[in-house]
């Protein structure tokens, strides 16, 4: 049998990690040669370790401790039983592979099972020892009659600038220090990134028209890096075939000018799924507003004044100069910006930039520019002011978006939807920027921002508005942090307080299109996508800013019960009646496990299971253990029964439960679910406490964890939908949505908390029409005529093991059938569309919809 050490030491030689723990079982018991052949002719080996040195990509074995490379050595020599090539041959892994390599039964084994690639793999094998203790990789990428170009680095970390030579036949024809940044080769390589050379050289002088073959070499060791690079000395050949591709491109570009021309009209009325949001942004540019009355299309281009306040406390000239660059871009010429930093490379650029252009001023601290950027003294509603962060770009129809928005709406704040340009560099088409990372916001919703900072950091604002908030941030300061002094109000370390300030000055409005995209993204982990709004502000420093309504109350945030590792926590409000009956209402037909598994998980995890009302409406049960179970529950006290034999009619059951109950708290819950939040009885008091919330839904999970029901969305195929359906719970996209504690236009009955009082005032669901589905909507719908609001509360989890006991109305023509009709039933008694939803952005389940950039 196997050593463990043996299993471990052969998954390090051979892929450059650690074996897996169920793996040491299996392999335990098989001979270690057999194992050893069996990974030799690895799939793994070849892509990861022999392609690797072909390509000269990084090995796996990098990631080993340089420790266990001694180990390593001396196992290989004891027990495969191949000593060093000669005495102080070092322990790096080129000469370590080399050795395993040498074995024989391993040798006949990979070039049987991989051919020349094996070979292939030996020679660069070869390459890499002669380099001794430097591990070089490089190759030739393009040459002309003018230069030489390419790239080197030393992995190795030792020689920080390898000087090459390019030989021909033996014969130094040009030489360079590779010292250029190459992004692609620090992507990929890792190190500086200082890695690409150009070496001039002559070509006048070697024989015209025949093939020349060229090798690079680092000069110190004449190692040869990367494979020969043939090279055609034949310029009129050359340009003659440079002729004939340019005629033949020029009339592809004349057709694809017409292809481009009618896509446009085909996609606008197409959906996008998200990993395709680069072609999304190609497709729908950003169009210029529409003016909707005559005294805003006639009103002079420069009736708003614009002040953008660009933070550059990051340092970064380059950023600053893009983000200017963009703003010169603007249809609209009427602004002026500042450039907020100290650093002296900042400093430089600004006066650089100011001295070409008056528009461009620069202040050293917001405190020093805070008298002359938005005229405290006289600050009126025709001042706007854009908070930028220096490498953000404003697309060109920003300011006309604003300036279109202020003469249509009364609000104090604008912002908008937001992406990054990714810039891999390197040769086309991979050097040509792309947008990822879309950050799509909603209508502002004040439970969200309590999460996660949903306006963002940049934003604009009315310079009368942002004078109160900035008087209301002074008021109540942040504490200074050690050496720190507190933050100024304009800083963006108290972006998140200042939304709530502008909040409590009046309306703060969202432009459903992508005006600002950033130019470089995050260095910190933590702080990338939308990560970086996360709420960090504190109850306390909160509560002077928050609606008077929620002042006197309390909240904490808590860890997501099922992502506790995610970024983002979620709000938990304390409830003041800790002893509010809950009322919950299950009907069911049979299935007593389910049921059974529904309270127990209730009261298992409930705070106070003594202060829940099941009440359990039995539809007609017939099964032998179910009726034992609701006699036995029902004489234990667990829950009342009600015996309700006529037509499954779900919503004429929940009204005749809630009419039966006593709590003054209703839940309506489907009995194939299972609560997995601790102490959910309070939170769910907690937030039926604020009198503006009128219904509280959960997040619902598939048993996969998978999402069912993140609320109900709106314009789903012209109808409603659950959304995020199908996505993981713990996306690290889900952190604007399913994660979100926020306003939905609807929830599912599978899980829809109320005040009974609010349930009564409604009529409870609609029995007549909607007896089966759609109900649920139906109500929600109501409920919000009334102006309150459907809670989706994450805190809120459970399983849902959707129509388990019901069955799914596609698997029956009369259940189709009737679903259809109710939907039909539906659409007529609602006084609002489904076509979109208000609340939400373009995206439903994972499609990108144009009318984000077509509104």
């Amino acid at each position: 049998m196997n050593s463990d050490d043996d299993l471990a030491q052969l998954y390090r030689a051979f892929l450059g990690r650690e074996i897996e723990p169920e793996v040491v079982q299996r392999a335990k018991p098989r001979p270690l040669l057999s194992i050893m052949l069996e990974m030799a002719g690895s799939d793994e080996v070849s892509r990861r370790v022999l392609h690797g040195l072909v390509q000269q990509r990084p090995l796996p074995h990098r990631r080993l401790a340089p420790a266990t490379l001694a180990p390593l050595s001396a196992w290989i020599e004891s027990r495969l039983g191949v000593p060093p090539s000669f005495p102080d041959e070092p322990q790096t892994v080129p000469f370590l592979l080399g050795r395993l390599y040498a074995q024989p039964a391993v040798a006949a084994r990979m070039l049987k099972q991989h051919g020349s690639l094996f070979t292939q793999a030996l020679e660069e094998l070869k390459l890499l020892q002669r380099a001794g203790r430097y591990n070089l990789v490089g190759k030739i990428e393009f040459a002309n009659r003018e230069f030489i170009a390419g790239w080197a680095q030393d992995e190795a970390g030792l020689l920080e600038t390898p000087q090459l030579e390019v030989r021909l036949e033996g014969r130094v024809i040009a030489s360079a220090g590779a010292y250029s940044y190459r992004p692609d080769i620090h992507q990929h390589h890792g190190g500086t990134g200082l890695a690409g050379f150009r070496a001039a050289w002559d070509p006048s002088q070697l024989p015209f028209g025949q093939a020349l073959t060229f090798t690079l070499h680092e000069a110190s060791t004449g190692v040869q890096l990367g494979p020969p690079y043939r090279f055609e000395n034949n310029f009129f050949d050359q340009l003659s075939v440079a002729q004939r591709l340019a005629k033949e491109l020029d009339e592809l570009r004349r057709r694809l000018d017409v292809l481009a021309g009618m896509v446009p009209q085909a996609l606008s009325y197409a959906a996008f799924p998200l990993e395709h949001f680069d072609l999304y942004r190609r497709t729908h540019r950003v169009a210029p507003p529409v003016p909707t009355d005559a005294p805003l299309a006639a009103s002079p281009a420069g009736a708003i004044r614009c002040t953008v306040l660009l933070d550059a406390s990051a340092g970064d000239p380059i950023a600053v100069r893009r983000s200017v660059d963009a703003l010169r871009s603007q249809a609209l010429p009427h602004w002026q910006v500042w450039v907020v930093g100290d650093d002296p490379r900042v400093v430089d650029v600004a006066a650089l930039l100011g001295a070409g252009d008056p528009r461009v001023g620069h202040q050293r601290t917001w405190a020093d520019a805070e008298p002359g950027l938005i005229r405290l003294p006289q600050a009126d509603e025709a001042d706007w002011v854009l908070l930028l962060e220096a490498g953000e770009l404003l697309d060109a129809q920003t300011l006309p978006w604003i300036r279109h928005a202020a003469g249509q709406t009364t609000a104090v704040a604008l912002y908008w939807d937001e992406d990054r340009l990714e810039h891999l560099g390197g040769r086309a088409p991979a050097r040509e920027t792309r947008h990822v990372e879309p950050v799509l916001r909603c209508a502002f919703d004040p439970d969200a921002m309590l999460e996660l900072n949903v306006v963002g950091s940049s934003f604009a604002v009315r310079g009368s508005a942002l004078v109160a908030a900035m008087s209301a941030l002074q008021a109540h300061p942040l504490p200074s942090e050690g050496a720190l002094p507190a933050p100024h109000a304009l800083s963006l370390r108290e972006r998140e307080r200042l939304v709530w300030a502008l909040l409590g000055q009046g309306e703060l409005h969202h432009l459903p299109h992508f005006l600002l995209s950033r130019t470089q993204a995050s260095t910190d982990e933590a702080s990338s996508g939308a990560a970086r709004w996360v709420a960090r502000a504190t109850p306390e420093q909160l509560n002077p800013l928050l609606p008077p309504d929620w002042r006197a109350r309390s909240w904490q945030r808590v860890a997501d019960p099922l992502a506790e590792a995610a970024p983002k926590p979620v709000v938990r409000w304390e409830p003041e009646n800790a002893q509010a009956l809950i009322s919950v209402l299950l009907p069911t037909r049979d299935y007593g496990d389910l049921v059974r598994q529904c309270v127990d998980s209730l009261r298992a995890l409930a705070r106070r299971p003594h202060r829940l009302e099941i009440l359990i409406a039995d539809n007609g049960s017939t099964d032998p253990e179910t009726l034992s179970y609701l006699a036995q529950g029902q004489a234990e006290g667990l829950f009342r029964v009600l015996r309700i034999d006529e037509p499954f009619n779900w919503s004429r059951l929940n009204n005749q439960m809630a009419a039966a109950a006593t709590g003054e708290l209703l839940l309506v819950l489907n009995n194939d679910t299972r609560m997995l939040t601790k102490h959910w009885d309070d939170a769910l008091r907690g937030l039926l406490e604020r009198p503006e919330v009128g219904a509280v839904g959960a997040r619902l999970l598939y048993e996969d964890m998978t999402l069912q029901h993140a609320g109900v969305m709106f314009g789903f195929e012209g109808f409603v939908g659950h959304e995020a359906n199908h996505r993981p719970h713990d996306d690290a996209g889900a952190l604007t949505d399913s994660q979100l504690s926020r306003r939905v236009s609807a929830a599912t009955g599978a899980f829809l908390g109320c005040r009974k009082a609010v349930f009564e005032e409604l009529g409870g669901f609609e029995a007549e029409q909607l007896s089966v589905t759609f109900n649920d909507v139906d109500w929600c719908v109501r409920l919000r005529a009334t102006g309150r609001s459907v809670i989706y509360a994450p805190l809120l989890s459970m399983i849902h093991y959707e129509s388990k006991s019901r069955g799914f109305d596609f698997m029956s023509v009369d259940k189709q059938r009737r679903a259809e009709y109710e939907q039909q039933c539906l659409m007529q008694r609602s006084p609002l569309g489904f076509a979109r939803d208000e609340l939400r952005s373009g995206v439903v389940s994972g499609w990108l919809h144009s009318s984000v950039s077509l509104k």
